[in-house]
């Protein structure tokens, strides 16, 4: 049996056997149609991402059911890869265990198994940097700096979600830098509509950074309990208000700079905590939307294999699945 890729096993004639090394992306208890539990599981190489059934008459049921093996966790696998017409690439798994001490021998890497954004992430802190140091008035660049100062070490290795976008290691930092850039462009534009730039990018700067506390540390990606019970909208409120105290920063642009990250989700549904009234909260809005729907729909093509030309559905956009632009 040979340790190689998912890609290449997937690639290969089903009746070969595969083992190699992966990390645990998420695990849930399902029931199937005739009442027996399985677990539906997801798991990466580093590279791509599949998924696998475990019903509960298998070893590997019962930790994953407990939680003794937990999302973030390696494993050595062994089974048989394949790409299932309706639910996409699987692995029916034979064997599974955890890594041991002795599994370097056969290759195993625990910086192998880990997904990075797929970008320069030193450029892009730069970058952040760079934009923290211009925002004007001085009040709100201190209030932004500190709040970095604070948060940015975890900032710059977390994930910005769990499963949807950027769900890598630096994810957080590639969303919000590709944010940067998109606002910037557009700021360009010849006769576009003007705003208070340094509170739009303020905006930008801190919408999503609780979400270093709202999710645990990567690659565990699980919801903390403060993520679950608070949300990192209202946690990054909450720290604004501290930050802009400690500075001396208020008055209407603190009160503005607050909306943007209250309506930045856009629709009360989709957990806003109220609908964007301001032009640099909307425009907050829709960048942050842009970018995190183009992401996944990247994603999604980026993992199609040469002879593919749909993608799986992808559920965030109802089901619906993308294809392949022309060459």
């Amino acid at each position: 049996m040979n340790l190689n890729s998912l890609s290449d096993a997937l690639n290969e004639a089903m009746s070969q056997p595969w083992v190699g090394f992966v990390s645990l992306k998420s695990s849930e208890k399902k029931n199937a149609k005739n009442g027996s539990a399985y677990m539906r599981i997801t798991l990466s190489d580093g590279k791509m991402t599949v998924a696998s059934n475990i019903f509960e008459d298998r070893p590997s049921f019962h930790p994953l059911n407990v939680q003794e093996w937990k999302v973030g966790d390696h494993f050595k696998v062994q089974g048989k890869a394949s790409t299932h017409p309706q639910y996409g690439r699987q692995i029916e798994i034979q064997k599974m265990r955890p890594v041991e001490s002795h599994d370097a021998v056969d290759g195993y890497r625990p910086e192998n198994l880990l997904e990075k954004a797929p970008v320069d992430l030193e450029l892009f802190w730069k970058e952040i940097s760079e934009a923290i140091e211009e925002l004007k008035p001085e009040p709100l660049r201190l209030t932004v700096l500190a709040l970095f100062e604070k948060h940015g070490e975890a900032f710059r290795g977390a994930a910005a979600a769990k499963q949807a976008h950027h769900a890598n290691y630096g994810g957080l930092m590639h969303h919000t830098g590709m944010m940067l850039r998109e606002a910037k462009a557009l700021l360009a534009v010849p006769d576009f509509p003007p705003m208070n730039r340094s509170l739009a990018l303020a905006g930008i700067l801190l919408h999503d950074l609780a979400k270093t506390v709202e999710i645990e540390k990567y690659p565990r990606c699980e919801y903390t309990e403060a993520g679950m019970l608070i949300g990192h909208i209202s946690i990054i409120a909450g720290w604004l208000d501290e930050a802009a105290a400690q500075v001396g920063f208020g008055g209407q642009e603190l009160l503005h700079l607050k909306h943007i990250l209250l309506s930045h989700h856009g629709e009360l549904e989709f957990g806003a905590a109220a609908l964007p009234q301001t032009k640099e909260a909307l425009f907050v809005h829709l960048i942050d939307n842009m970018d995190a729907k183009m992401q996944m729909v990247h994603f999604a093509i980026s993992r199609l294999e040469p002879h593919e030309s749909v993608t799986e559905k992808l559920w965030a956009f109802e089901n619906r699945a993308f294809r392949k632009s022309p060459q």
